[in-house]
């Protein structure tokens, strides 16, 4: 199984017949049968072990099993992915043995199994980590399995008929009796056949301490599965508005079966794999449009994935399908392992309907999966930072295409790598139609960002003549030529462009803080403006959320006289003040935090004291920059008589924190919320009318080329919380950059826009979504010898990338130079296309250039460059 597709256009680019790792030229021999074994170690390929007589037959094609590997022929477990009659191996006499089946499930069913060789393929990772990652822990350790005893006759049954007729024990006769009426070679259930017999349990071990009767105990499955996940559904569907019902009807026909699925012989010529792209602006509807496709699904008796950021963040959006449906698996990191277990099993025996979770929720055994969805797509979340370094969002894409289901991706902010990709497939499609033939195809893709930029320009100035900056700013309908028609695209561009019952979105005001600077002594965090708009909100009984995407008191400790900063003695970064818990000095000053705090560094985690004189001159040393401790402390200071929680990594220690919270401000028993990203999203609360960002600007500076795009993302994500109730919302952003075009396209909310100007911009210099790009990061903890690795394998994919379009950016170092006393290099690939890409990390990869995984990190389609 090689997980192959065909040459269509999918999300990935055009892969023909994908790059395989050469097989080494060598003959065939041995007879068969042999298992192919991905091992769950950093060995990059699949090892053939010969299957034992006793468990020919047994082994199939997904389980887990117990191999040697290594001289030392030490026990390890992997993963069956092939059977084949023969070898290639040099020697099959050298060939070893299987130890024995870990686990007798098909752990990794087919589809799963195509998914996983796709995922080690394009991410460069070792299958076996893959299928590792794949299946979770508790399931590999069979966490909270139950075990039945079966019992079964040991001797002849001509034996055990002979003794029946001397034997005078009751007891034993009737045991005896009972299993003569199994068919030869079966066997009964312990508690089952002591019922029957009318005896104790113990009376049926005492025949086998007797050597009449084996007793053999076998793994509980069906009792994980008893308990089903039944709970009453308490809402019912809303009735859709214009909008939402546009959506849904332009949906409708791609949620049927393919021919052949579930018996289906007359599907919708639109059934089958698809991805539809959900624009909408925050507090449109998205969700009640899930839950409505999906409730379509279940009517066929199929099941869904939902996708969402972070489970612990979104506990409204879980809520939501936990309410509306019966039979819904919410997988969070909360769970025991026992329970995680339990409701993999459920999921694969198909009990539960809908699987809801983090980006590990698309491995979910489904065995008849009906539709994806992935809410607030654009997340960078959904991006594993470990190997594997997959991305969710695109994983789920592959899934679906492999399953031929479709999958919704929503948005208020969609990526711009998916929006460029979905408007421009929708556009080759609809030109296909109209035009006919692949030439037209490829013609139309080649002028499609001309018009479709013609048209978002059209748009953009009909928005600026029609007065952008009013508060019912709305999200422009997709325009006829970006819309996929059904029948020639596989791709979707959907539109909600109005909030529900006709709520205007927030009004933004602006507030220039060097202005605010000159104005007032001092410094002051919050703007004349914001500190007015909070007092009175929170006067009229209403709610306000306060956004600062830095937490901490001060993120770095600088001295006035030497200009010294204070840094990581492990990372090239500046370490962060963090006052201690309960320690509220009401001052800056250096003395007052001396004893009141630490240095934390964010990125190796390591933790000094706080100095009170420079290291360098030996002067005061002073606090710059700002956390969300710090805006604690000033809204401590300012308003004391507001009730307000600080919402950052540092307090909600666990999802159960996070829970309880916004509990709390539900029953408006906070008033105000600060806090970092962990508020911008998934919040939907009526009597919220203030939004305060304390800082717009923050991410701007970094050294990445989707700075903008991020910041734009957050803000208009923080700001959809406002006016989700019958009084409309207002949003004060703070900023020193007022005339920055990501901050007016902000203050618009003006999602097309901003992504025409930025589009323009990333294809100028051929940043993604126009290029493919890979980065593979060394280091070492000698700079010398991480600068020369660096060096040689950037010579080899040189070498491997002759005579294609792939451009070889590095060696250099990374942004962040050092990061727990180990030196980083960067090296950056970038092509056109996908497959080019793929080829050359394919070849390197072959020659086990990339194979040290603890110091080389393959990352395909990066979401951060840091």
């Amino acid at each position: 199984m090689d997980g192959s597709t065909s040459d269509t256009p999918n999300l990935f680019g055009v892969f023909d017949q994908p790059a395989q790792l050469p097989a080494r030229a060598l003959p065939t021999a041995a007879e068969g049968p042999f298992a192919a074994v991905a091992i769950e170690k950093s060995v990059d390929r699949a090892l053939d072990y010969a299957i034992p007589k006793t468990l020919v037959g047994s082994v199939v094609v997904g389980q887990r099993v117990r191999v040697p590997l290594g001289r030392g022929n030490k026990p390890n477990f992997g993963y069956v992915t092939a059977i084949k009659p023969t070898t290639d191996y040099r020697d099959p006499s050298k060939i070893k043995p299987l130890l024995g089946i870990d686990d007798k499930r098909v752990l990794i069913p087919p589809t799963l199994m195509e998914l996983a060789c796709w995922m080690s393929r394009y991410y460069i990772a070792p299958l076996g980590l893959v299928l590792e990652c794949i299946i979770p822990s508790a399931v590999k350790k069979r966490t909270g399995v139950g075990y039945i005893t079966f019992v079964q006759l040991a001797k002849p049954r001509e034996e055990v008929q002979a003794f029946l007729e001397k034997a005078k024990a009751p007891k034993r006769r009737a045991v005896l009796a009972r299993l003569l009426q199994l068919e030869p070679g079966h066997s009964v259930e312990l508690l089952r056949l002591a019922k029957e017999a009318g005896v104790k349990p113990n009376t049926v071990r005492k025949l086998a301490g007797l050597g009449w009767i084996s007793l053999k105990a076998e793994v509980d499955l069906p009792g994980m599965t008893a308990d089903t996940l039944v709970v009453p559904a308490t809402e019912v569907s809303i009735a859709l508005n214009e909008d939402q019902q546009k959506v849904f009807d332009d949906i409708l026909p791609r949620l049927s079966p393919p021919a052949g699925v579930d018996g289906s012989t007359q599907p919708s010529p639109s059934a089958g794999f698809s991805v539809n792209l959900l624009m909408g602006v925050t507090g449109s509807g998205k969700t009640e449009v899930y839950l409505q496709c999906i409730e379509r699904v279940l009517a066929q008796g199929r099941q869904a994935i939902v996708l969402v950021p972070e489970i612990a963040l979104t506990p409204q959006t879980a809520r939501r399908f936990v309410a509306r449906f019966g039979k819904v698996a919410i997988l969070h990191s909360g769970l025991s392992a026992g329970t995680r277990h339990k409701y993999w099993q459920q999921i694969a025996t198909g009990q539960a309907q809908v699987i809801v979770g983090a980006r590990s929720a698309i491995f979910a055994p489904v065995p008849n999966l009906g539709m994806i969805v992935v809410d607030e797509e654009h997340e960078s979340s959904y991006k594993q930072d470990q190997l594997p370094r997959y991305h969710g969002r695109d994983v789920a894409v592959k899934r679906a295409q492999l399953e031929k289901v479709p999958i919704l991706l929503g948005s208020a902010t969609p990526s711009l790598e998916m929006y460029e990709r979905v408007r421009r497939e929708a556009t080759a499609g609809n030109a296909e139609n109209h035009h006919g033939g692949t030439e037209a195809r490829r013609a139309t893709r080649n002028s499609a960002d001309h018009s479709q930029r013609h048209d978002l320009k059209q748009i953009d100035q009909s928005r600026v003549a029609a007065g952008a900056k009013s508060s019912s700013v709305e999200l422009p309908s997709v325009p006829p030529c970006l819309r996929g028609d059904s029948s020639s695209s596989n791709y979707h561009l959907l539109s909600l462009p109005r909030r529900v019952r006709g709520l205007s979105l927030p009004h933004v005001e602006v507030i220039d803080m060097k202005q605010e600077m000159r104005m007032r002594r001092g410094v002051n965090l919050f703007s004349q403006r914001l500190e007015y708009m909070l007092t009175n909100t929170v006067a009229q009984g209403h709610q306000a959320i306060l956004l600062l995407n830095r937490r901490g008191y001060s993120n770095y400790v600088h001295c006035p006289s030497c200009q010294h900063v204070v840094t990581c003695k492990y990372c090239d970064k500046t370490m962060t003040y963090h006052r201690s818990t309960g320690e509220h000095t009401l001052s800056a000053k250096i003395m007052a935090s001396a004893h009141a705090g630490q240095l934390h560094c964010h990125y190796c985690l390591a933790v000094n004291t706080l100095p009170t004189q420079c290291p360098e001159c030996g002067k005061l040393l002073s606090l710059f920059g700002l956390g969300t401790q710090r805006v604690e402390e000033e809204m401590q200071r300012k308003f004391p008589d507001i009730k307000f929680a600080r919402v950052d990594s540092d307090t909600m220690r666990s999802a159960k924190d996070y829970e309880e919270l916004l509990g709390k401000f539900g029953r408006k028993e906070i008033q105000v919320m600060l806090g970092t990203q962990m508020i911008a999203k998934g919040l939907d609360y009526p009597n919220v009318t203030l939004v305060g960002v304390i800082s717009g600007d923050t991410a701007l500076a970094l050294p990445d080329f989707r700075a903008a795009e991020r910041t734009f993302q957050l803000i208009t994500q923080v700001a959809g919380r406002a006016g989700r109730g019958d009084l409309p919302g207002r949003v004060i952003l703070q900023t020193f950059l007022p005339d920055d075009p990501t901050i007016q396209a902000a203050i618009k909310q003006d999602y097309v826009g901003f992504a025409e100007r930025e589009l323009i911009s990333r294809k100028e210099v051929g940043l993604p979504p126009f290029a493919r790009m890979a980065r593979i990061v060394l280091r070492d903890e000698e700079a010398d010898k991480v600068q020369q690795t660096a060096e040689e394998l950037a010579g080899e994919l040189a070498i491997a990338a002759a005579g294609t379009n792939v451009q070889i950016k590095g060696p250099m170092p990374c942004a962040v130079g050092r990061i727990a006393g180990y030196f980083r290099h960067q090296i950056v690939l970038q092509s056109p296309a996908a497959t080019p890409l793929q080829r050359v990390l394919a070849s390197v990869r072959a020659r086990g250039l990339l194979n040290k995984s603890e110091r080389i990190a393959v990352d395909v389609n990066p979401v951060s460059l840091l």
